[in-house]
């Protein structure tokens, strides 16, 4: 969007940003809106050699699962939205193992507006604003029904000339 004055994107132009893109399933994996959800099964299953009856609630943390090596790789914990252009990661992405809006009948009614909602947000702010650390500052997370940062993000924001 080179030119700002008239920054009304289409869905289709905010979709077509690659990298955006890129950066917003980076995000969701590393900062699920949910980090975990429970599920009963609907009958008995032997996963593993052990028997889980029907009726078991199983806690899925998906938090947990976004950052798994076996899945990832060793860069799991880093932020990498390059990550999502290759398909050396991608070829191992699934429904199950990459679930920011969880999936199937329970999955998130909203996913899409969220998604769209995300981009222009995101998009709006790059372009507007310069991003960058507190030097010094550690980052932790506090995760309770949902993951915020704590104290704060620790970021100076400044504005874009021109």
């Amino acid at each position: 969007f080179p030119d700002k004055s008239k920054f009304n994107p289409s869905f289709d132009e905010i979709n077509s940003l690659e990298y955006l893109n890129c950066i917003v399933k980076e995000t969701l994996r590393i900062h699920p809106p949910v980090p975990m959800i429970s599920r009963a099964n609907v009958k008995d299953k032997v996963i593993g050699g052990y028997l889980i009856p029907k009726n078991t609630i199983i806690m899925v943390a998906i938090s947990v699962l976004h950052k798994s090596t076996e899945i990832w790789g060793p860069t799991a914990n880093d932020f990498d939205p390059k990550r999502w252009l290759n398909p050396l990661y991608t070829k191992n992405v699934t429904n199950y193992n990459y679930l920011p809006f969880i999936t199937g009948a329970r999955s998130c009614i909203g996913n899409k507006l969220a998604l769209a909602e995300f981009k222009i947000l995101l998009s709006t702010l790059i372009r507007n604003f310069v991003f960058q650390p507190i030097e010094g500052f550690n980052f932790k997370e506090k995760s309770l029904l949902n993951s915020k940062p704590s104290p704060y993000l620790g970021l100076v924001v400044s504005k874009v000339e021109g």
